[in-house]
């Protein structure tokens, strides 16, 4: 038997993929805490969540933590001002092949070898190559320290040994190519072999640009399909007009400023000299100049910051460049996770990017998060509405069972086993549709469907065993009808104090209840303030109708009692859930007339009428109180004795206990 070792989970081990109905069990408990599709989207995308199943869901501040840290890293790691210690190396290595050619020639030189077999002649000749030596050698003892300094002399030095000069034009051309790359990255023809010519159509083509960018000054953007016609081929597909391109060079330029910023002054003006020693022509480096001028007035944001390079490895040219490009990448995605979290939308970051710049687990974390939506969607929970996205049935209705779960799992289970009314003498009728059992149904067996779901499990062949799974019951449904108007109070202090939650949520978890246990039953909604709002189920999620102010108890019961005026059969009743009194300056309603302006008094009055008159239309009138305040709690229980009703000083979190517990006392009452 093999040994099997437990740890805890860190959130490394792949735990399965992310599952529709875990990831709506999530959004439920936001929207049910009071967040609107929105906000809950956004604050999971944004925040991410702990699965059911124990894994952990990335958000995007987890890929954006990962962005810093990885920002950090490299800061932290790299030495800026080494950028020239390669260069260094490989022009001290061009100057000691250049000396050991020399001494070579010297040595030979010594050997009395006969050059034209005259004597005189021969020696004069040594001795020229002596005083050329000697001069060589005196130019390359005065060649000055820094790099730019010496590629600017060495150009003009004439080499007598012929690998050294090769390996100088080498690295002549491998500086210019970098440095075009860098001014003008995206190139689609190759700068591989930088020679004479390709630097002279760089400069041409630089030269026409400031020509164009001079016309766009003015007014005239005339000139840019010509330019694209002659040098298009040069860069980027995708270029449609001016301040595409302008701006996609603003961005390289940028970069290589930002690097020359983030060195010290001395590395800073050693490098700039380099560079200037690499154009050759002064007219070229004239040329880039006033371009970067032009460039840097139109786009400079463009121009980034001074990076505090802190570390201690050493990099060269070429990486520097490259890593500040990918600086300039990390920057410009931070702002992408940043506004796709705003805007609720995955779809807008690009993997490959953040593959490239991060690795390959945060580019699936990238993928789970534009997964996350999609199988919403796939799985008809969430739709499209406009920019924006809505709950479908579907959802709503598995939000709505979500909160009846809750409530009944806080329920004493002595008391859940009466609730699917499964006793006989209760006033049940058995419906023709069926459903597979489970724990609590009456066991009113469908006898055919039950062997068929056992047939298709095991595929035929006799003996059939049944499972547990196999069972199919037929549904049942009360005869006797229960009709309920929930008045849910949405003033201040319902809201302030997340009591106007508790009281939406029982009315979403009675919803569920009466649809899937007493089919016949009938449940109605209004919110109240100053004014009465009869809801729709589906309305109990959004939040844009909520509008606090008074607490007009008169005209909310007033209400509640019209709904109920068509139900003459079974039990009627009334479920308020407040937490205040009958405001003194809410709208009453009297003798068919608005009153406003009531005292304190005269609103306790017209509630007491307005109780009396529900208790003639035999409606019972229970109320769920959020507080307890002594006056409140007096001219509640005065209602009470007026209409026979009962009253539960509940606490928010236990609201929907005491309701939906009543509730069923009320429906086996009723039976």
């Amino acid at each position: 038997m093999g040994a099997y070792h437990y740890r805890q989970w860190d959130g490394t081990q792949d735990l399965g993929h992310l599952d529709a109905k875990d990831l709506m069990d999530l959004l439920g408990e936001k929207v049910l805490d009071g967040r609107d599709l929105s906000s809950a989207l956004r604050d999971l995308m944004q925040r991410g969540a702990r699965m059911p199943s124990g894994r952990h869901m990335n958000g995007m501040r987890d890929l954006l933590e990962r962005l810093r840290e990885r920002r950090k890293e490299q800061l932290q790691r790299y030495n800026m001002d080494s950028v020239m210690d390669d260069i260094k190396e490989r022009l001290e290595q061009v100057i000691n092949k250049e000396r050991a050619g020399i001494q070579r020639r010297l040595d030979e030189n010594q050997q009395n070898s006969p050059y034209t077999g005259d004597a005189e002649s021969d020696q004069r000749l040594r001795d020229m190559l002596d005083n050329l030596a000697k001069k060589h050698l005196d130019q390359l003892d005065k060649l000055p320290p820094q790099a730019g300094g010496r590629i600017q002399k060495l150009r003009d030095y004439d080499f007598m040994d012929s690998e050294a000069r090769e390996e100088f034009q080498e690295l002549l051309k491998t500086l210019q190519q970098q440095m075009m790359e860098q001014y003008f990255q995206g190139l689609k023809r190759g700068l591989g072999g930088m020679t004479p010519e390709m630097m002279g159509q760089m400069q041409q083509m630089v030269k026409d640009l400031n020509r164009m960018l001079e016309q766009h000054r003015r007014g005239d953007d005339s000139g840019f399909q010509d330019f694209m016609s002659k040098w298009g081929e040069l860069f980027p597909d995708g270029m449609e007009n001016i301040d595409q391109l302008t701006q996609h060079m603003a961005q390289q330029m940028g970069q290589m400023q930002q690097l020359l910023d983030s060195m010290t002054p001395e590395m800073r003006q050693e490098l700039e000299d380099m560079m200037s020693g690499l154009m050759g022509d002064p007219g070229f480096q004239d040329d880039l100049m006033e371009l970067m001028t032009r460039l840097d007035a139109m786009h400079p944001a463009e121009r980034g910051d001074r990076m505090p390079f802190s570390g201690d490895d050493p990099i060269t040219l070429q990486e520097a460049m490259k890593l500040m490009g990918d600086m300039k990448g990390l920057e410009d995605l931070e702002q992408e996770l940043i506004d796709s979290a705003r805007t609720n939308n995955p779809n807008a970051i690009d993997p490959d990017k953040i593959e490239h710049l991060l690795g390959e687990e945060a580019r699936r974390m990238a993928e789970e998060l534009q997964d996350f939506q999609r199988m919403l969607e796939e799985a008809g929970l969430i739709r499209r509405k406009g920019k924006g996205w809505e709950l479908t049935p579907r959802a709503m209705r598995h939000i709505a069972e979500r909160a009846l779960d809750d409530i009944f799992g806080r329920i004493d289970r002595g008391l859940t086993g009466e609730h699917t009314l499964s006793r006989h003498g209760w006033g049940i009728e058995r419906l023709e549709e069926t459903k597979p059992y489970v724990f609590g149904d009456a066991f009113q067996v469908d006898v055919q469907g039950t062997v068929r779901n056992a047939l298709r499990r095991d595929g035929g062949g006799t003996p059939i065993r049944l499972g547990v799974d196999d069972f199919e019951v037929y549904r049942s449904a009360s005869i006797n009808q229960c009709s309920t108007v929930i008045l849910l109070d949405m003033s201040y202090s319902m809201l302030r104090n997340g009591r106007f939650l508790a009281g939406r949520k029982v009315a979403m978890a009675l919803d569920s209840l009466i649809r899937s246990k007493f089919p016949r039953d009938v449940l109605k909604i209004a919110a109240f303030s100053y004014f009465v709002l009869p809801l729709k189920k589906d309305q109990l999620l959004e939040t844009d109708w909520i509008d606090p102010g008074g607490t007009d108890f008169p005209e909310a019961l007033r209400v509640g009692r019209q709904m109920l005026s068509g139900y003459k059969e079974g039990t009627k009743q009334i479920i308020l859930i407040t937490d205040g009194e009958p405001h003194a300056n809410s709208f009453g309603y009297d003798l068919g007339r608005y009153n406003q302006g009531w005292s304190m008094r005269e609103a306790m009055e017209e509630t007491l009428r307005e109780i009396r008159r529900c208790t003639k239309d035999r409606i019972v009138v229970n109320t769920f109180m959020l507080d307890t305040e002594p006056v409140m709690t007096s001219f509640i229980k005065a209602m009470a004795r007026l209409n026979n009703g009962r009253i539960f000083f509940a606490d928010p979190g236990e609201l929907g206990d005491y309701l939906i517990v009543d509730y069923m006392k009320n429906r086996r009452r009723s039976a």
